[in-house]
């Protein structure tokens, strides 16, 4: 037993199962009183894949509206055919080990040589300290942010190491959940990482056309198609309410609340700054969507040539966190949940720090910002008045744009990168 303790991975392990066992406790008890969360909506549809009902429902009654690829509620209808309670502990025990996984291969993908074992520990506390809340969070509710996650992370992966064909189908398959990672296909291009363009473009043909096909009846897919297009489009998503709602810290709603009085639709909201100019809405939709082509625009910039090729790994490292961050930004109902696309950013600056023996103190200045805006909301800590009023400042998008700073920082700073 002695020498057990003294292997720092089985320590590691035992602490992650207790966690594990902890945790999967109180979620099972917490999902049976709130009715299963998210992950009701995924059953309910993978129910209703399996009785050949209509997935695409609008104004839905009974769960919240289903806007994923039907190849995902086919997947779902497996988990469909067990009791939702323990269809539950496997999807919550499949999200803990994603999320495992994730940090895995973010390190094999970040740090390809390794490091030694007191200096990855520090990576891993430090960037899961601001993680911690969003990690919660997902695994509570049964989103589908850490399974996207993991796939993207796996993806990414598999094609910097010349396997694009399995990376690309891993990749694809945060596609059919939710379809912001559809810019890593224009990222690839400017790259000149055809292959890897070309195989995921192959891939999500796969997912929405030919697998559903074979799965299930060519023309039932086809029948769930024809209804998934006009329907996200008419759904809530779009919606005055949902876009102006506090929680929703999305760049297009974080703009929309700062020239709107949102007094009118929300009780006790605070006065926005810029709701007394008279904006129209055109130019309420232009700003955000100027600012989202500012910054992809950034991320394919890329410094001189010499540089570039120097430590190409290092700058495509930075450039894939960074994307992670406009997945967030970019998606019309980003909640706080949606915030643990920080990951990447927030390992790569962990990295950065240690290795560089905390020296780069702006560095470490904005990634505590970033920190305190992901908790300021927690009414635990700074009182309910004070974090409801928060979400409407979208503290979250603030902290993801902080983080983008810091990211485009590290990557125009030579230094940084060797």
């Amino acid at each position: 037993m002695p020498r057990l303790l003294k292997n720092k991975r089985f320590i590691i392990a035992v602490i992650l199962l207790a966690a594990f066992a902890g945790n999967l406790a109180a979620h099972k008890e917490r999902g049976r009183r709130r009715n299963y969360a998210d992950f009701h909506c995924y059953y309910i549809t993978g129910q209703r894949m399996l009785d050949r009902e209509n997935i695409y429902v609008k104004g839905d009654s009974e769960v919240a509206e289903f806007r994923y690829a039907p190849i995902f509620a086919i997947g779902m209808s497996a988990l469909a055919r067990l009791s939702e309670d323990n269809a539950n502990t496997i999807w919550y025990s499949l999200n803990f080990f994603l999320v495992i996984l994730s940090f895995i291969f973010l390190k094999k993908l970040i740090i390809p040589g390794g490091i030694d074992f007191k200096s990855a520990l520090i990576v891993y506390i430090l960037a899961i300290a601001g993680l911690m809340r969003l990690i919660l969070i997902n695994l509570s509710t049964g989103q589908t942010n850490i399974l996207m996650m993991a796939c993207i992370i796996l993806g990414l992966y598999f094609i910097e190491n010349r396997r694009e064909v399995v990376g690309a189908f891993i990749l694809a398959f945060s596609i059919t959940i939710k379809y912001t990672p559809l810019i890593f296909i224009p990222y690839f291009l400017v790259r000149g990482k055809f292959r890897a363009a070309l195989w995921t473009i192959a891939a999500v043909l796969a997912y929405f056309i030919i697998l559903p096909g074979i799965l299930i009846e060519p023309q039932d897919n086809i029948w769930y198609l024809q209804r998934l297009i006009p329907f996200l489009t008419q759904s809530s998503i779009l919606d005055w309410g949902t876009l102006l709602d506090p929680k929703n810290q999305s760049l297009l709603s974080a703009v929309q609340r700062l020239f709107t009085d949102c007094g009118a639709i929300w009780k006790d909201a605070p006065k926005m700054p810029f709701q007394t100019l008279k904006i129209s809405k055109f130019a309420l939709n232009a700003i955000p969507a100027g600012i989202s082509i500012l910054l992809f625009s950034s991320i394919l910039f890329k410094p001189a040539k010499k540089h570039f090729e120097q430590a190409k790994n290092g700058y495509l490292n930075i450039d894939y966190a960074l994307i992670f961050i406009c997945l967030i930004l970019y998606n019309l109902n980003s909640w706080p949940a949606n915030y643990i696309f920080l990951t990447p950013g927030y390992f790569l600056i962990a990295w950065h720090l240690v290795k560089g023996k905390f020296k780069n103190k702006l560095l470490l200045v904005l990634l505590l910002v970033s920190y305190l805006l992901n908790i300021i909301t927690q009414k635990a800590i700074f009182g309910q008045i004070l974090a409801y009023k928060a979400y409407f400042y979208s503290p979250f998008t603030l902290s993801a744009l902080v983080i983008f700073g810091a990211l485009l920082g590290l990557k125009y700073s030579k230094k940084a990168i060797k």
